[in-house]
C-alpha cells in the first residue's frame, strides 16, 4: 500500500509540475525576469554587465530587445509603487514616490539579429509601470 502511495505521489508531482510549466510565466513573472536584478550582478563593467544580462533574462534569444531596464531594488520594494509608494497617473499606470537605481541598456548598432552588443547608463530615477491585481507587469519609463 505505501508503494503505491508513493506512485500516487510522485505523480501528483509530476502533474502539478507539468501544469506550471504548461501556463507559462505570468505578466508579473515576466516584470521580475526583465526588470528586476537584487541584489545587482556583479560585472567587469557596466557594458558586460547588459550584455550577460540581456542573454541570461532571455532578451536576446531570436531577436535583440532594443531597450531594457533592470530595477536594483527588491521586489517586494518595486510591488509597492503599486500601492502606498506610489501615485496613480493614467488608467492602470503608477509613478514611484522613492528613486530606484536603474540600468538602462540600449542595443548598439543596428542590427536587431544575435549576437547582441548594448551599451548601458546607470542612473537613480523614479519608474513609471503598470500595475495588475498590485503587483507590477510593465515597465513604461524612467522619470
Amino acid at each position: 500500500m505505501a508503494h503505491g502511495g508513493h506512485h500516487l505521489m510522485l505523480l501528483l508531482v509530476w502533474l502539478a509540475t507539468w501544469l506550471v510549466l504548461a501556463m507559462g510565466e505570468t505578466h508579473y513573472e515576466k516584470f521580475l525576469r526583465q526588470h528586476v536584478d537584487y541584489p545587482k550582478n556583479s560585472a567587469p563593467d557596466s557594458r558586460t554587465y547588459c550584455n550577460q544580462m540581456m542573454q541570461r533574462r532571455g532578451m536576446t534569444s531570436s531577436v535583440c530587445k532594443f531597450t531594457n531596464t533592470f530595477v536594483h531594488a527588491s521586489a517586494v520594494t518595486i510591488n509597492t509603487v503599486c500601492g502606498s509608494g506610489g501615485t496613480s497617473a493614467s488608467g492602470d499606470l503608477r509613478n514611484s514616490k522613492a528613486s530606484f537605481t536603474l540600468t538602462t541598456c540600449r542595443l548598439q548598432g543596428g542590427s536587431q539579429t544575435p549576437p547582441c552588443n548594448y551599451n548601458a547608463e546607470t542612473s537613480t530615477q523614479r519608474i513609471f509601470i503598470a500595475c495588475e491585481g498590485g503587483l507590477p507587469v510593465h515597465y513604461d519609463k524612467s522619470i
